[in-house]
């Protein structure tokens, strides 16, 4: 192969996002290492592409468990699984795996900023990493966040909030003080994440209470009050349903 016809190649390959190019730039696959530049271009392409909550719900049912496993690896409070981890953090799928695990990933985000030596470089990373803590904070609860931690990172969230003036960090500021109307707002990101956790699939049914509703058996992120209801249902959720690896 030419050069650059394997330079054609690699281009092609990179406008083609698919849920296993974006586990190869998260480096989750084979020995591939992280490359930050090809996963924001693949992430910025996906932002177009009307596949976005398809490609990211298969991703989270084929590698969620890995990429979680790399996060906690990482020492750093902003690293590329973290960003891939904001991206889905929306999706019934990281909240089921966030229940079902119990895994405290709102305290480890926590502590890593409350310890970082210094503030990024980049404002951009900044607010991403407050808002992947302000969505953790809405489903896993402040009191998830030690003490120590808390005290230690409101002086910073007050000091970036000041300088910076970003939404994310004011909400993710607000939340650790307890503020009652961003409490509200949480609450209701909190239901909106877990909708699919816990009522009937189903349009306008609006059933819940888990202990009496059936699950997908397929990708697990979604109940339903009969098998009526998931059999009417199947054509809207089939675009998002994905065997589950965990």
């Amino acid at each position: 192969m030419s050069w650059v016809s394997g330079t054609q190649a690699g281009l092609q390959g990179l406008l083609n996002v698919t849920v296993d190019s974006l586990a190869e730039y998260c480096g989750l696959t084979g020995d591939q290492q992280e490359n930050s530049v090809f996963l924001e271009r693949q992430l910025g392409l996906l932002q177009r592409n009307p596949s976005q909550s398809a490609i990211n719900s298969e991703f989270c049912a084929k590698y969620l468990p890995a990429l979680v496993d790399a996060y906690n690896v990482q020492d750093a409070a902003f690293s590329i699984p973290m960003r891939m981890l904001n991206v889905v953090a929306y999706l019934p799928y990281f909240a089921r795996f966030l229940l079902t695990t119990r895994t405290s990933v709102c305290k480890t985000q926590a502590r890593r900023m409350a310890t970082a030596s210094s503030t990024p470089a980049d404002p951009a990373y900044l607010v991403e990493m407050c808002q992947f803590l302000s969505t953790l904070l809405a489903l896993q609860g402040a009191n998830s966040v030690s003490e120590e931690d808390k005290q230690a990172l409101l002086p910073k969230l007050r000091e970036w909030s000041r300088k910076y003036q970003r939404q994310q960090i004011t909400r993710c500021l607000k939340q650790l003080e307890d503020d009652p109307e961003t409490t509200v707002m949480a609450d209701g990101l909190k239901q909106h994440c877990e909708k699919f956790l816990n009522e009937c699939g189903f349009d306008g049914c609006g059933k819940s209470g888990t202990s009496k509703l059936l699950q997908c058996s397929r990708c697990k992120t979604a109940v339903y009050c009969d098998r009526d209801h998931q059999k009417k249902s199947w054509p809207f959720h089939k675009a998002t349903c994905f065997p589950a690896v965990f």
